[in-house]
């Protein structure tokens, strides 16, 4: 058994990069609060309900519910709480409002965004980890396994990952960003669709390139630079096939994104 709170993944560039695991504290405190949005979003439903039936002149079936209202209710219930996860991961890009409250994010065990498929297969599995009560299966599988998952994390291949709300690595961001420019600039839009390691790696190209071979820093750069205009949307001119603009893309990217996640 290994204890660790942290996985290194190696992207498509050969780059390197650490990502901080979440832990179970980080994570029920997440799952605490999305209970509470859960069971508020359901009482509202509830309340709708009882309104209508009441309007309707039925209320008769709230006194007395048949079996297949109850049967109507748990599933629309069911319904609510799991397109409540997949809804929230893919639109925040990873996190519902507990994760965000809690400083955690779902990402492929890659490091890729998550996907609708592994969204929907880790939400689906969600209701295993009550076995045999109260999230005992998923507490243990989070303790004992390599990556931290539970079980819908292994099915769907993801892992939850902290937000590091400090600098990653001993090299400040000034000196880092040293070539960024104001001809480069990035929206809100832009940025939301970047993660945890998408950052990692422009800070490790950034603070690695100056010890590469001249050509090959410039392939890279001109490489992650399409890479990331294709992934944020952002209009690419020369970038692509010229490696000093593609350097001043990179840092530009990583400014803004920083600024960003200290105004958060």
């Amino acid at each position: 058994m290994r204890w660790t709170d942290e996985m290194r993944i190696e992207t498509p560039e050969q780059i390197e990069v650490d990502l901080e695991l979440a832990g179970l504290g980080s994570r029920f405190v997440a799952q605490l609060i999305d209970w509470f949005w859960k069971l508020f979003a359901t009482a509202i439903l509830a309340l709708l309900c009882v309104v209508v039936l009441g309007v309707l002149g039925a209320g008769r079936l709230v006194e007395r519910p048949s079996a297949l209202l109850l049967a109507v209710v748990v599933a629309v219930v069911y319904v609510l709480w799991l397109g409540y996860g997949i809804y929230f991961e893919l639109r925040w890009n990873g996190q519902t409002p507990g994760k965000r409250a809690a400083g955690i994010r779902v990402i492929q065990v890659g490091g890729a965004p998550l996907d609708f498929r592994a969204a929907c297969v880790r939400n689906l599995l969600a209701v295993a980890d009550f076995l045999p009560v109260f999230h005992i299966l998923g507490a243990v599988l989070i303790l004992l396994t390599e990556r931290r998952q539970r079980l819908g994390d292994m099915a769907a291949g993801t892992v939850v990952t902290r937000e590091r709300a400090d600098p990653l690595g001993a090299d400040p961001a000034e000196d880092l960003t040293a070539y960024a420019t104001a001809e480069y600039a990035f929206t809100p839009a832009h940025l939301a669709l970047l993660t945890p390691a998408d950052r990692s790696l422009i800070r490790e190209f950034l603070r690695r390139h100056k010890g590469m071979e001249h050509r090959s820093w410039q392939r890279l750069a001109c490489k992650l630079a399409a890479t990331f205009g294709e992934k944020t949307g952002y209009p690419l001119g020369t970038e692509t096939t010229d490696g000093e603009a593609a350097r001043a893309f990179l840092a530009s990217l990583l400014r803004d994104f920083e600024a960003l996640l200290r105004h958060r």
